[in-house]
């Protein structure tokens, strides 16, 4: 997705005139050329002989727009059955099985004229033949003029050219029109050119402004306006790509302007605004929450246990984040973190899209942490949130209020865990592998016969994707990790961990009752931390020191 989709997508696109649009090439729901047909019946005008039939269209002087329609004569006994004169029928209505009479037409009432305000949506043009060659460089300093009968619009008056050879506008061009009227859109690309002493004599004398027509593009607006389907059944009017055709070189395009019409009642200008085309800097500002609730069958790295912790990085978007450690990970415990870690600052679509690295792609990694020496990565997985991302600026397009916005989560419709406050986070498991390939980071292969991506994982790990626009994230704050505050999590269960009895007693005696618990469900000898080890040698040690010296005697009687 890029700015032009994000605003434009509702606008159909078109690589022709809209009047050129055939069935044969967009089925009759698409095609535009039969629909306008029905408006008028034009004629096209010539003065003396055609001389070239390649380029006939370039040498008519006029069109002659009229409605024609065939009568036929009722049947003389059909008249006199009836006791009436024969009338004349109108034989597009014979078709349809009915009887309609001629009638003398009401030319201001078939074709009511009304004010109207044409907007021409200017996007971009392309394929263009420049006419300025500098240096053995081709440049372009591009503007546009519309012109409708006596009334014109100027780019320059509003905007400077654009210097490009194919420029992208994204602006809107308005004229005020009656129609019926003058209805030729006259739309005329021109190079500025102003520069140099030549350019200043040519408007000083008054021989114009010293600009250059590249190319021109003629709209009919009367057969878009009597067509009441485009008129007023469609809302979204469609893009079309034009040729752009020069005085001075008839019949060749010298480039492709594409633009949509719109065309509104001078009396609804005010409740219906023109559209605000402009792509630049056109972005949703968004913030990413990742929770991390759980890791399970995570892979030892220290033979029986690991001291897990967690990183993430949504690549190309700043710097990599990371959980807390659970120390003593066993295989058959689930590494607890109920961590919450938050992603600011991003802008959907992505400012550079040429940036493979601002797909928004999620890298997650487990390491096995080491109090001495370097950590060890244990899996890592890439997901990829773009759909994500998407979503949440489709849904939330055009929604001032942060109370109307929606917040798109990962997995909406699976299990959920809660926080503190009862919210509901709806969860989703990933298998994550080896960070070398499948499993043996020596194979310089990575892909050894009968390794399974499937099977052959290292860990699995449990996490809520939250994406919500920025304006929601402010209005609906979260804590970080698992730390007090709004939609506090909940602390992990994590089992106890050996502790130091003289300072916290209390800690290092809720170790040593998990340690026996655990001995005795699985009928094992328990292990005991170094501090208990060390406290239990100075036990014995000391009651030994005591029985020498006949001291033992004393706390007996005692």
């Amino acid at each position: 997705p890029n700015p032009e989709w994000l605003l434009l997508r509702a606008h159909p696109i078109y690589d022709c005139p809209l009047e050129a649009s055939t069935i044969q090439q967009y089925g009759k729901k698409g095609a535009w050329e039969p629909r306008f047909a029905d408006a008028f019946d034009e004629l096209t005008l010539f003065r003396g002989p055609i001389k070239n039939f390649k380029q006939v269209h370039h040498e008519s002087v006029g069109i002659l727009k009229c409605k024609v329609k065939l009568f036929q004569l009722e049947a003389q006994e059909v008249a006199e059955a009836r006791g009436e004169e024969p009338r004349y029928l109108d034989m597009a209505e014979l078709k349809k099985g009915k009887e309609v009479p001629y009638a003398v037409p009401d030319v201001n009432e078939n074709y009511q004229q009304r004010d109207v305000e044409i907007r021409v949506y200017l996007l971009k043009a392309f394929q263009m033949t420049p006419v300025q060659v500098i240096d053995g460089i081709a440049k372009s300093d591009n503007f546009v003029k519309v012109y409708l009968g006596n009334e014109e619009w100027d780019w320059r008056i509003h905007y400077d050219p654009v210097v490009a050879l194919n420029p992208q506008f994204y602006r809107c061009a308005k004229v005020a029109a009656k129609l019926p009227g003058p209805s030729q859109l006259h739309i005329q690309l021109l190079d500025d050119g102003g520069f140099g002493p030549v350019t200043d004599l040519a408007v000083a004398v008054g021989m114009g402004d010293g600009s250059t027509e590249i190319g021109e593009t003629v709209v009919d607006l009367e057969d878009r306006w009597f067509c009441e389907e485009w008129r007023d059944k469609t809302v979204h009017k469609p893009r079309e790509t034009r040729d752009l055709y020069s005085t001075e070189k008839p019949g060749i395009s010298v480039g492709k302007l594409m633009i949509f019409v719109d065309a509104i009642l001078r009396v609804d200008v005010d409740d219906k605004p023109e559209k605000d085309i402009n792509i630049a800097g056109r972005q949703m500002p968004l913030e990413m929450r990742l929770i991390v609730w759980n890791l399970r069958s995570c892979s030892p790295k220290d033979g029986y246990t690991s001291n897990v912790k967690m990183f993430a990085e949504l690549l190309g978007w700043g710097r990599m984040k990371e959980t807390d450690v659970d120390f003593g990970v066993k295989v058959g415990r689930n590494a607890m973190f109920n961590y919450r870690i938050k992603f600011k600052g991003l802008k959907f679509p992505s400012p550079d899209p040429t940036i493979p690295a601002k797909d928004f792609l999620l890298k997650m990694q487990v390491w096995a942490h080491r109090l001495l020496g370097n950590d060890e990565a244990i899996a890592e997985g890439v997901l990829p949130l773009q759909p994500l991302f998407l979503d949440c600026m489709q849904r939330n397009l055009g929604k001032p209020s942060p109370d109307d916005m929606e917040i798109v989560t990962l997995n909406q419709d699976g299990e959920k865990l809660a926080d503190e406050e009862g919210t509901q986070y709806p969860f989703k498991w990933f298998k994550l592998c080896h960070p070398g390939g499948p499993g043996c980071k020596n194979n310089k292969d990575f892909r050894p016969p009968g390794y399974n991506f499937v099977k052959n994982w290292q860990c699995e790990v449990q996490i809520t994707v939250q994406v919500m626009p920025r304006a929601k994230a402010r209005a609906m704050p979260a804590s970080l990790g698992f730390k007090p505050g709004p939609a506090k999590l909940f602390a992990p269960d994590r089992p106890p961990q050996p502790t130091n009895p003289i300072f916290d007693p209390e800690g290092c005696k809720a170790y040593i009752v998990y340690t026996c618990r655990e001995a005795f469900n699985k009928k094992k000898p328990c292990c005991i931390c170094l501090s208990c080890c060390i406290i239990i040698v100075a036990g014995i040690v000391l009651y030994a020191y005591l029985a020498q010296a006949g001291l033992t005697g004393i706390f007996t009687s005692v």
